[in-house]
């Protein structure tokens, strides 16, 4: 019966186009994984949040609000308390419970094989207590600030589906209690994810019954989808059109400065690094990268301005800190690496590389809006002061497997996050594993000076103090070591059908639910 049901709408929104109930979304990059705790990584993230709710919700310049939990305290330096909303409910009808959550958080360090594991936001933990069905408690091993952070970061899954319940099996949809707004229907990797409204949900109805969310990597393709009607929304508008889309009377643009930024990431671990060599070709020891005179050579070769202004269409903004300006925790007197290449040339010579040397620098050419022309235009910035530097493009889908078994020397990339700490942890931070940090730390890079402020400031309640912290750990790992280089914070542009508007977060998130018609 079901599948006929279903057959019978597909055929009418073929014969007829998309209904009024029914949205049709184009992306940019589908997830990688169902599994709700398997990856985290902002295109999958992003889906999941349609079939998954956390405890607390990011509004779209990252206010916290309830989500499953209608309210959370500390009850000391080291207790969290949540309550849960008496209404959340699964897919299934049972009610969301304190051990649904305390399964969840208990699942996260335990997934396998995991590329981005979410781990660095379940570290902090000690213990959780359920008190009642409705009550929890997280007990954290030192004084912890974020864990009201951390856990707006957590899906909740239910606990019905057994701890022996494996990624296959979400993959495959075995697995199929949902805490968010939609369900699964169907679910073809890199083609199409189809959902219904969740029977159950508890939450504002979002207009539509049914929703049809169609991976378009390719950029002029999707913007060739939303035009011609066979997409009603699209994310990642390709900057090539975006003047265009501006005026074009039968679309509606949206744009956000994003909480992420872009970074070139150097191998500052091993002596020998793979990718960096002589003027002749030869192996380069020692790994001049090693050197912060190198590192700043590169940071003042790059002309962040003429990048945002003549490859991203304005879409973006020069960065020196790890989130834009005004964001907690940030160091307000850091300022974008100047473009000197004089001064570029100065510290190579410095270095004892006044003759330069050969690097290649690996980045993705799918990922992130005009990646390989970002990449590109580094690569003549450095070519310039005479580091000859060749660019080497990979899928998303093979460029972070490799860059996590440290096979580049300098890649180029985008982290994204909800506040300063979470960015410095997984990105900034020396690759811990024990200790859950340094998880997006793929080259090795490593201020150990700059961590031990970090570590203060994760146990420092404080906001003032830990907040001077985080923004005097960021002026020595970034201005002072150069460790990895900031160029910008992209936009997140988005495009609707004139009459429909698309409510734009700053982390990039494209809901459905948060698709109106106006």
């Amino acid at each position: 019966m079901r599948t006929t049901l279903l057959a019978a709408v597909a055929a009418a929104t073929i014969a007829c186009g998309a209904t009024a109930e029914t949205l049709t979304m184009g992306i940019k990059l589908g997830p990688s994984s169902l599994d709700p705790h398997f990856r985290f990584a902002g295109e999958t993230d992003n889906t999941l949040e349609h079939l998954y709710w956390r405890l607390i919700r990011e509004g779209p310049n990252k206010e916290m609000t309830p989500g499953l939990a209608q309210s959370w305290r500390a009850v000391d330096d080291r207790t969290w308390e949540f309550t849960l909303r008496p209404e959340a409910r699964f897919s299934d009808g049972s009610p969301v419970t304190a051990e649904d959550v305390a399964f969840s958080l208990w699942r996260v360090p335990r997934i396998e094989g995991s590329p981005g594991s979410y781990v660095i936001f379940t570290r902090a933990i000690e213990a959780v207590e359920v008190v009642d069905p409705r009550t929890l408690r997280i007990r954290t091993r030192t004084p912890y600030p974020f864990i009201p952070v951390d856990l707006a970061r957590i899906f909740i899954a239910a606990k019905s589906l057994g701890e022996g319940v494996r990624t296959d099996d979400f993959n495959a949809g075995r697995a199929a209690v949902f805490s968010g707004p939609w369900v699964l229907d169907t679910w073809r990797p890199g083609e199409v994810l189809e959902l219904r409204a969740n029977p159950h949900w508890w939450g504002e109805r979002s207009p539509w019954t049914r929703v049809i969310i169609r991976t378009v990597s390719n950029d002029a393709a999707r913007t060739a989808a939303l035009l011609s009607g066979a997409v009603q929304a699209i994310d990642e508008v390709s900057l090539a059109d975006l003047p265009r889309m501006r005026t074009d009377s039968r679309v509606a643009v949206t744009q956000i400065p994003g909480s992420r930024v872009m970074y070139v990431a150097m191998d500052m671990d091993r002596d020998a690094s793979p990718f960096v060599r002589d003027r002749a070709g030869n192996p380069l020891t020692p790994n001049p990268l090693k050197d912060v005179r190198v590192r700043q050579a590169l940071s003042h070769a790059i002309d962040r301005r003429a990048i945002v202004e003549r490859v991203l269409e304005g879409a973006a903004t020069p960065a020196a800190n790890l989130l834009p300006d005004g964001t907690p925790g940030t160091n307000p007197n850091l300022k974008p690496t100047p473009y000197d290449p004089n001064r570029a040339r100065a510290l190579l010579a410095e270095a004892g590389l006044a003759d330069g040397f050969r690097v290649t620098l690996h980045a993705t050419n799918d990922r992130y809006p005009n990646d390989d022309k970002v990449a590109q235009a580094i690569a003549q910035f450095w070519t310039r002061i005479g580091v000859q530097t060749e660019v080497a493009l990979q899928p998303n889908a093979t460029f972070f497997a490799q860059a996590s078994r440290q096979t580049f020397s300098i890649m180029a990339a985008q982290y994204g996050a909800a506040d300063v700490s979470t960015m410095y942890r997984a990105l900034v931070h020396s690759f811990d594993r024990a200790g859950g940090l340094g998880s997006a730390n793929r080259t090795r890079h490593a201020s150990p000076r700059a961590d031990a402020l970090v570590r203060e400031a994760l146990a420092t309640m404080d906001d003032e103090k830990r907040n001077a912290l985080f923004a005097e750990a960021a002026r020595i790992a970034l201005e002072e070591e150069t460790i990895i280089i900031f160029v910008y914070y992209p936009s997140y542009v988005y495009a609707a059908r004139q009459g429909m508007m698309v409510a734009p977060f700053n982390d990039g998130r494209f809901l459905a639910h948060e698709i109106r018609k106006q």
